[in-house]
């Protein structure tokens, strides 16, 4: 599998399934210019989450656009076998390879998908910047957290599963998986001159106050450890930011366009 910064053919530009080994994602690819913005949505989300900035941002800033859909979400099939976020990385890779689409990158992730993204930076040279919109660090996901999260979520499996059977087809594996993502995490370190906007917003996916606390300075240690990284404070928006502050979140990939457009 490719992983070239540039590519001599264009990348496709339409909505379609692409096989990622047995099963197929949906994908699409719109617009022109460089970088490629790729949208990567959190937990059980699909890629409609993108809608309120994925066109502003591509006609705005006359860039490429990249939405998806992971296993089982959406319009993509289900991954059979055990769920492992390394296959989720390799299958958004292998999207992006299938597509054409070139490098510079700049992923922006929710929420779940800094996980994925944060394994896709450090792996794939194509990736020159990242914005995070409440995205998943590794340093907050200790065992401690991990135990406490699961204790929370696995009684709720059978409501969950009765409620939303297909949603659940996807959430309760990546869930039970946690120990091992989370251990997974925290051995990768994104290079410290890859520039990252870190957007955390004011009322988070947690509620217990210790919890708030402990995640915030987590958040602080991540952008402290780079001056390549900045921080963003989404006053008054809950986890959707893009949601809720869609203009915070579109000012963030406009500035990191910019500089990569700069120094490029």
């Amino acid at each position: 599998m490719s992983s070239s910064r540039s590519r001599a053919t264009p990348p496709t530009r339409r909505a379609r399934r692409v096989d990622v080994g047995g099963y197929r994602l949906w994908v699409k690819v719109a617009g022109s210019g460089s970088p490629t913005i790729v949208f990567e949505s959190g937990g059980g989300d699909n890629s409609s989450v993108w809608s309120s900035i994925e066109a502003k941002v591509r006609e705005e800033k006359e860039v490429s656009t990249v939405i998806y859909d992971r296993a089982g979400l959406g319009k993509s099939e289900p991954k059979p076998g055990p769920y492992r976020i390394d296959d989720e990385v390799s299958a958004f890779r292998a999207v992006l390879d299938a597509c054409r689409v070139p490098g510079p990158i700049v992923l922006v992730a929710h929420s779940y998908g800094g996980f994925v993204s944060i394994l896709t930076a450090a792996a794939d040279p194509r990736v020159a910047g990242i914005v995070l919109v409440e995205g998943n660090v590794p340093g907050f996901f200790d065992d401690a957290e991990v135990a406490r999260l699961l204790s929370r979520f696995t009684p709720q499996i059978p409501m969950f599963q009765k409620m939303d059977p297909a949603i659940s087809a996807v959430m309760v594996p990546l869930m039970q998986a946690l120990p091992e993502t989370a251990r997974r995490l925290s051995a990768v370190s994104l290079p410290l001159e890859l520039p990252v906007i870190d957007i955390v917003a004011e009322t988070t996916w947690i509620e217990a106050p210790e919890e708030v606390a402990a995640l915030r300075r987590e958040h602080a240690l991540f952008v402290a450890a780079s001056p390549s990284r900045q921080a963003v404070f989404a006053r008054g928006s809950g986890h959707y930011v893009m949601h809720d502050k869609p203009d915070l979140v579109v000012d963030a990939i406009s500035r990191l366009v910019d500089r990569l457009r700069r120094e490029g």
